[in-house]
């Protein structure tokens, strides 16, 4: 190997260990159905998605400081723009350690909630079809 990709390939490593990480807590992984597939791919704006097919539910989890003001989003598959509506059965926030229900709206992209005591949440876009998760992205904000 030549001293100058090796000089490279140290400064890349540096830039990616200097780069910003996600909030701490947040797993950045969708979930579907019973959770056993997992998707960690990062849309724009936060969202994490596009998300795959074949299930009816996707889910995300965070963390959140209690007591505060925070939204769950269904995004179009960008992550940036809600998404549509008419192919969201609902959107749900639950405790992701006993899914007690926080939250939830029928025909929506968008829910907000109060974050509980414990300080973590799961957000949930429950999808009129089971092919319609490649079109959209989720985020907690």
């Amino acid at each position: 190997m030549r001293f100058s990709t090796i000089i490279a390939l140290a400064a890349s490593l540096g830039l990616a260990a200097a780069s910003p990480s996600a909030e701490a807590g947040n797993t950045f992984v969708a979930r579907s159905g019973d959770g056993a597939t997992g998707l960690a791919v990062r849309s724009g704006c936060g969202s994490t998605g596009p998300l795959g097919d074949g299930h009816f539910k996707w889910w995300i989890t965070a963390n959140c400081q209690a007591g505060t003001q925070k939204t769950c989003q269904v995004t179009d598959a960008s992550g940036c723009v809600p998404g549509d509506t008419s192919k969201i059965g609902s959107v749900e926030v639950d405790n992701p350690d006993d899914t007690v229900q926080i939250a939830k709206k029928d025909n929506t992209n968008t829910l907000s909630f109060t974050c509980p005591p414990e300080g973590k949440v799961r957000c949930q876009a429950n999808f009129n079809d089971n092919d319609d998760g490649p079109g959209y992205s989720l985020r907690v904000f």
